[in-house]
């Protein structure tokens, strides 16, 4: 088997069996860091270029902040997730050594939407369970990973329209349909925010691509989505609005009191009357609601620790303090992180983690600008797609600390790099 077989197959196959089970995430993931490292000696070099030092730079910049912020006080469990990102550095001199075929590529993300699809509506009609929530799933990852995976879908179909190619805008076709069917049975709603515009997007900026029969073809799967998830999906939004008043009826209890502004931090006193006991008791209980609070606090830590942040060691005391100081509902306390990659990022490590997560994100962006349409359709394909992983991560990250859980940081940083190479190397083969 040649090199360029066993990378596009990897790359493939990292798409393609995502979703089938809760840890299938990482097993291919895990198969190319070792081909990585075990071709390293020769690959390295590949890292040199200005696009490659951007993206490789931008992950190392992160892994460098979060250590720094760590160390001190040698909280080793935060450098976990983050050195993922030295992993797809590996990945990335190996890629844009040998970049996997786009035609692989595409195809593998048309059957992981496929294969999560008709997982969802197995656990939905027939197990009657909330879809991808139960043995080992984790809903609000899951959910991202496969509307990424139907929006992929979507540019498998378009690459497939531009170059006459029926099997895989079959397979195309069914990974949109079941894609987006699997997002809105996880009831992952977190995911639904910004998919809808990027999937948009992409059909309007390539609709000189379609046909008549595409457009009764994306009619179709509409139709077919609306069928089988449309009801589900309303009862999970509509527990959005209930959620929020109640959030609201919550918050009218919580006023702040400077009971407390003057006790030692070191030492909270425990309640001596009802007014305190109160005080003290959560009445904040709904997801939304929680977030919110959750929200509220770290810009509250944010606005008290602006350069720097907490650190990961005075987190919990600042956030006591804020609690004491009735700001937000005590329910903050069973939560260690802000739910929001962002205000995570500030709460702890201050502008500094806030620019450092910028450039992670950014990076990407910067590399590819020089990707020109006329030049290499292919790369200019892949350039878009990598834009728009980038678009759907950002907007995972605004309901939930993505990159601080073990399949986010995989499937953004191998989704960088492997979008990455093909649109860099000017390689990226049908």
């Amino acid at each position: 088997m040649s090199r360029q077989t066993l990378v596009s197959s990897l790359c493939f196959a990292y798409f393609a069996t995502l979703l089938i089970t809760p840890d299938a995430y990482k097993y291919i993931a895990v198969g190319l860091a070792l081909v990585a490292l075990i071709l390293l000696p020769g690959t390295w070099k590949a890292l040199k270029s200005r696009p490659a030092l951007l993206i490789a730079g931008a992950f190392l910049l992160y892994v460098i902040v979060t250590v720094a912020f760590a160390l001190p006080d040698w909280h080793y469990k935060q450098m976990d997730m983050p050195s993922r990102l030295l992993l797809a550095i590996m990945v990335f001199a190996l890629l844009l050594t040998t970049p996997p075929s786009l035609k692989a590529v595409l195809y593998g993300c048309a059957i992981g939407a496929s294969a999560v699809g008709l997982i969802a509506l197995y656990q939905h009609y027939m197990l009657d369970i909330r879809a991808l929530a139960s043995g080992g799933f984790m809903p609000i990852q899951v959910a991202g990973m496969a509307a990424s995976l139907s929006v992929f879908s979507i540019f498998a179909y378009i690459y497939s329209c531009q170059h006459a190619l029926p099997t895989l805008k079959k397979l195309a076709f069914f990974g949109i349909t079941l894609g987006f069917i699997a997002t809105l049975l996880s009831g992952g709603r977190g995911s639904w925010v910004i998919t809808p515009f990027v999937a948009l997007w992409a059909v309007i900026y390539y609709r000189k691509a379609f046909s008549t029969k595409d457009y009764v073809a994306m009619a179709a799967s509409i139709v077919l989505i609306i069928a089988t998830a449309l009801v589900p999906a309303l009862n999970r939004a509509g527990l959005v609005f209930s959620d929020l008043n109640q959030y609201q009826q919550a918050t009218q209890t919580i006023a702040p009191t400077q009971s407390t502004e003057n006790t030692p931090t070191s030492a909270t006193p425990a309640p001596t009357s009802e007014g305190e006991q109160a005080a003290n008791t959560s009445t904040v209980k709904s997801s939304p609601g929680i977030r919110l609070e959750l929200w509220k606090t770290a810009l509250h830590l944010f606005a008290d620790n602006p350069i720097a942040g907490t650190g990961y060691t005075h987190y919990t005391q600042h956030k006591q303090q804020v609690v004491d100081q009735g700001y937000v509902d005590p329910i903050v306390m069973h939560f260690s992180r802000a739910h929001n990659q962002l205000l995570e990022e500030l709460q702890v490590k201050g502008l500094i983690g806030g620019i450092t997560l910028l450039c992670l994100l950014i990076a990407p962006w910067l590399a590819t600008k020089k990707v020109h349409v006329p030049a290499r359709p292919a790369n200019q394909l892949t350039a878009v797609m990598l834009r728009c992983h980038v678009v759907l991560i950002a907007g995972y990250m605004l309901t939930q600390h993505y990159v601080n859980h073990h399949s986010g940081i995989l499937f953004f940083s191998l989704g960088v790099v492997i979008f990455a190479s093909m649109a860099l190397r000017g390689e990226a083969r049908g």
